[in-house]
């Protein structure tokens, strides 16, 4: 297993990827598997949330309890990345969010960037930043969005991913050592088209039906 790598190990998670890698589940069930996946994903990065401790005063007693002390930005890489958003901001109804928009140039398979937007310049360098994409594949559409977050001065990245493949993780791994990867799957590999097999083919197309 890789030092920067979390796989989520969960009955019903093993369960929603199954049937989102099934060819012949349908969008709306997709996007609805999808949907709790994200749920689960985002309880899990939950555990590299930095804490405080409080005094507060229950009906009954003193007390002293933690609460979260950084703010939580969500980076959805377009398109994919918005059937992850609704879970986490479940999760984190706070959390604001932020815009990625790559495509990955078919021939070479390298990442092109047409949008990003970022919270504004005043955010505390000290926020959580969680980088949603569904597909951890070749890591240049996740390298490219860590390296844009990084030039805004965050320290603190972690990249959610649905299903992860082992060439991704370890081009992440040698250039953000940093950054943690949350991930529901680890698969086999990538074929030579770039896709991650088994996989469960175009998260995108899947999700939005085009």
């Amino acid at each position: 297993m890789y030092e920067n790598l979390v796989v989520v190990d969960h009955p019903l998670v093993a369960d929603y990827i199954t049937k989102i890698r099934d060819k012949e589940t349908n969008t709306n069930d997709f996007r609805k598997y999808v949907d709790k996946l994200s749920l689960m994903l985002a309880y899990e990065c939950g555990k590299e949330l930095l804490v405080r401790k409080k005094a507060i005063e229950t009906p009954l007693t003193k007390c002293t309890g933690k609460y979260i002390c950084q703010d939580i930005i969500l980076v959805p890489v377009l398109r994919a990345g918005l059937g992850l958003v609704n879970g986490f901001t479940n999760i984190f109804p706070d959390a604001v969010i932020s815009h990625m928009g790559i495509y990955r140039n078919e021939e070479n398979l390298l990442p092109v960037k047409y949008y990003f937007r970022f919270p504004r310049e005043n955010t505390p360098k000290n926020s959580i930043v969680f980088i949603l994409d569904p597909m951890l594949a070749t890591g240049g559409s996740a390298e490219c969005t860590i390296s844009e977050i990084k030039k805004l001065g965050m320290k603190k990245i972690v990249l959610a991913s649905l299903v992860s493949a082992p060439e991704g993780v370890k081009e992440l791994r040698k250039l953000h050592k940093d950054v943690k990867v949350y991930t529901c799957a680890l698969d086999n590999k990538l074929n030579e088209f770039g896709y991650i097999v088994p996989g469960l083919g175009d998260a995108g197309d899947r999700l939005f039906g085009t």
